[in-house]
């Protein structure tokens, strides 16, 4: 595979923001017993140990809002639009968009929702970027299984994979896949957060 001019060390941060905020709300939160609020500006250089990536990606879906919304739903969706606006801004950082559908039955009890087209982006933009020739290294943030295709035709376009992830919280098949992984621990996250 070719790469363009110093691209074999150039580093991209591919970050599922759905498996981030399960961590940081569920296994961290647990561990600790407080919650756990992240500076995203300084995630990447810890994710990275240090290193300064040349893009960010962050996948996510704006929460599920009612027709006609209710209020509790409306102020939700409020603090995640200035957040995503917020990241938006940020050098390097690059933000896409999945959607959240309501599946279920005809009963409110019955519904739950889903996150998606999320994963497929990450995974078209870092294959995308791969065959390019565009990035020498990644970084995947994620737990799914589903990325296992995606890391495995990075790898054969010559590019290095770094898993990082919360023990027991990725599939087997994803750690194996990747070129190198690096657990996250409750202590090593805290260092780019403030408990809540």
């Amino acid at each position: 595979m070719w790469h363009h001019a110093g691209v074999s060390d150039r580093l991209a941060i591919f970050i599922d923001a759905a498996y981030l905020d399960h961590l940081v709300q569920g296994p961290l939160a647990v561990r600790t017993g407080v919650p756990l609020q992240l500076d995203l500006k300084l995630l990447p250089g810890w994710l990275a140990g240090g290193a300064k990536p040349w893009r960010v990606f962050y996948y996510h879906a704006m929460p599920w809002v009612s027709d006609p919304p209710l209020p509790a739903e409306f102020a939700v969706h409020a603090r995640k639009l200035t957040f995503i606006e917020f990241l938006k801004r940020q050098p390097r950082w690059v933000v896409r968009e999945g959607v959240v559908e309501r599946r279920g039955g005809s009963k409110s009890g019955d519904w739950y929702y889903e996150q998606k087209r999320t994963d497929v982006a990450l995974a078209v933009d870092l294959v995308r970027l791969a065959w390019r020739g565009e990035i020498g290294k990644a970084i995947l943030l994620a737990g799914d299984s589903d990325f296992v295709p995606a890391v495995e035709d990075v790898r054969a376009a010559g590019v290095h994979v770094t898993l990082r992830f919360f023990p027991g919280t990725a599939h087997a098949d994803l750690i194996a896949a990747c070129d190198a992984r690096a657990p996250i621990t409750a202590q090593g996250l805290a260092e780019v957060g403030r408990r809540g």
